[in-house]
């Protein structure tokens, strides 16, 4: 069945069926009122952080994602915000262009996605829109709350630079389909599913705020080359990059490629959705290493003052860093 057959109500209410909440606090939910009615008595936090980010079709949707898929992705992308907030997400809205000749199996699927993704970060979806549109859009919308919420402007001459997780892994899955490059097929799996189904780092960022070590924090959401100059420009400093030191996929994926430019995947590429944080210098040695274990992360740099911009440290003295990665304009 397609979804103009259903008819907007039907499809609302075949949506809002799969996003009912048992959390006391949200005294009204997806399609129950005008409104969704959050008791914010509950909460025990000082700030409220919101963020909104969107998925379009032509734009955003790699070739070959699932339904599941595109419905998880819009979750985790506005997720991966909050992660980079040091926040606990709490609630999330979600608005749906969707062409009238949508499959009602391909809605169902999408809707799970976004359940399963809300749920496993336990994140109540509570409400959204749906509207015709020429092709699919997804705009989410996710809340959440934070007792010091970690920004961009902090970091300072002589900070470490650290990452989470490892870098490169979605730019290798694009590749893969856009360029038609041969890995083999673990490898490929794990480099599409990495592109298709990104995993926001909600406990790590968690753990990164609660540390109180971190000065400055976001996350690599369209490279890490834009996403150091976006850090470096908030926080008016430079970084120095030991780039042998940056995780560039993992040691078996490495060793199973040949004639791949790490630089450009690791750098260059969006679709990470790992943090990128400063630390600062003066942290104890044993307080580093139990955070560290914690998260885990690695050490990619120091912070150096602004005019030095934003360079690798080579052997040969310093060579600067292209600015550039995705960006929609």
């Amino acid at each position: 069945m397609k979804i103009e057959q259903l008819g907007e109500i039907g499809l609302i209410e075949r949506i809002t069926k799969k996003f009912r909440v048992n959390t006391e606090s949200i005294a009204v939910g997806a399609g129950e009122d005008d409104c969704a009615v959050i008791e914010l008595a509950r909460a025990d936090y000082k700030y409220l952080v919101a963020t909104t980010d969107m998925l379009q079709e032509s734009t955003h949707l790699p070739v070959g994602i699932s339904p599941f898929q595109i419905g998880w992705s819009a979750v985790a992308v506005n997720l991966s915000d909050i992660a980079a907030m040091g926040a606990r997400p709490y609630a999330f809205t979600i608005a749906m262009g969707l062409p009238a000749h949508t499959e009602t199996a391909f809605v169902d699927a999408m809707v799970e996605g976004i359940a399963d993704c809300a749920s496993a970060y336990d994140t109540a979806v509570v409400g959204g829109d749906i509207t015709r549109s020429k092709e699919l859009i997804l705009t989410g919308t996710c809340f959440g709350f934070a007792d010091k919420p970690v920004r961009r402007t902090g970091a300072k001459v002589g900070d470490l630079i650290c990452v989470t997780g490892s870098v490169g892994n979605a730019a290798l899955g694009l590749k893969i389909l856009k360029e038609g490059l041969t890995v083999p097929q673990k490898v490929e799996e794990t480099a599409k599913k990495a592109l298709f189904q990104p995993v926001p780092r909600i406990p790590e960022g968690i753990s990164l705020a609660d540390s109180g070590l971190v000065t400055s924090m976001l996350d690599i959401s369209d490279g890490l080359a834009l996403a150091l100059a976006e850090l470096a420009r908030s926080s008016k400093v430079g970084f120095e990059i030991y780039e042998a030191k940056v995780p560039v996929l993992s040691e078996e994926m490495r060793a199973a490629l040949r004639d791949v430019d790490l630089r450009e995947l690791a750098f260059f590429y969006g679709g990470d959705y790992e943090l990128l944080f400063t630390v600062d210098a003066d942290v104890l040695a044993d307080e580093f290493a139990t955070l560290q274990k914690k998260v885990g992360i690695s050490v990619i740099g120091v912070v150096v003052p602004s005019e030095e911009g934003i360079c690798f440290k080579t052997g040969q003295g310093k060579e600067q860093i292209k600015i550039k990665g995705y960006q929609h304009f």
